[in-house]
This record gives structure tokens, C-alpha cells and sequence, in this order.
């Protein structure tokens, strides 16, 4: 047996899956090779240690519960989260809005420093008619 196949047959063989003489050969070969004797061992202390690490695990329902009873007792109060609000940094767009309402508003105001107040122009005037008379004039019946 080579390498590579013995590399592939590792996890079986670890959970005892193998087959009698496919496990001769891997036993064969880990007592020969000592690089994937070494892989064997790691291999083994990771598949043990996940094996552990899922017993003592609690159930999901425990650990859901755990989490709603971490938040609520250490969730900060109304006024601190408006006061983290408040302190948050300024975004970008804020700064362009900072300088371009100043702007707008000389604008503005110099437009209206000549004398002319904004919507003072002449009004339109529809449906004129110079060669009509007056309404004065005309026959209502």
C-alpha cells in the first residue's frame, strides 16, 4: 500500500469500517511509514476531540434559552442606545449636506439683495384676448 491510499482510508479505518484485509494493509503500512503513522495520530486526536466537544455540547433549545437570558440582561438601556446613536460618527453625506445648505441659503440671499424678491416677476396672464370686450361689458343671458 502507498501513501495516498492509505491517507485515503485513514478515516475508515479509525472508525473501524474497513474491510479484514484493507485493515491489515493500513496496519501494515502505519507500522512502516512513519509519516502516516503521525497523520494517524492527529487524526485520531481530532475525530476524538470533535467527538468530545459534540457530547458536551448542550442541545439547541438550552443553548437558545442561554442566549435570550444573555441579551436581556445585558442589553443596554433606552437612553444609552439613543446616546450611542447620537455619538455615532458623522457620515459622509452629512458633510456634503453641512456645506451645501450654507450654499443654497447665500444663494438666495444674494439673489434677493437686488432689489427683486423671489416670485415678484410679472404674472402670466391666460386666455387674453385684446380684441374682446371687456367683461364689463358683455351680455351675461
Amino acid at each position: 500500500m502507498n501513501c495516498e491510499a492509505c491517507d485515503a482510508s485513514l478515516i475508515d479505518y479509525a472508525y473501524d469500517e474497513l474491510e479484514s484485509e484493507q485493515r491489515r494493509a493500513v496496519t501494515r503500512h502505519l507500522a512502516e511509514c512513519a509519516g502516516c503513522a503521525v497523520s494517524y495520530c492527529r487524526l485520531r486526536a481530532d475525530l476524538d476531540g470533535a467527538l468530545q466537544a459534540a457530547h458536551e455540547a448542550p442541545p439547541v433549545a438550552v443553548r437558545e434559552r442561554l442566549r435570550a437570558a444573555v441579551e436581556r440582561e445585558f442589553r443596554p438601556t433606552w437612553w444609552r442606545r439613543a446616546l450611542a446613536q447620537v455619538r455615532r460618527p458623522v457620515p459622509a453625506y452629512a458633510v456634503v449636506a453641512a456645506l451645501v445648505i450654507p450654499a443654497a441659503l447665500w444663494l438666495v440671499r444674494e439673489s434677493t439683495r437686488d432689489g427683486a424678491t423671489p416670485g415678484a416677476a410679472t404674472p402670466r396672464v391666460r386666455g387674453y384676448d385684446a380684441a374682446a370686450p371687456p367683461l364689463v361689458d358683455r351680455q351675461i343671458l
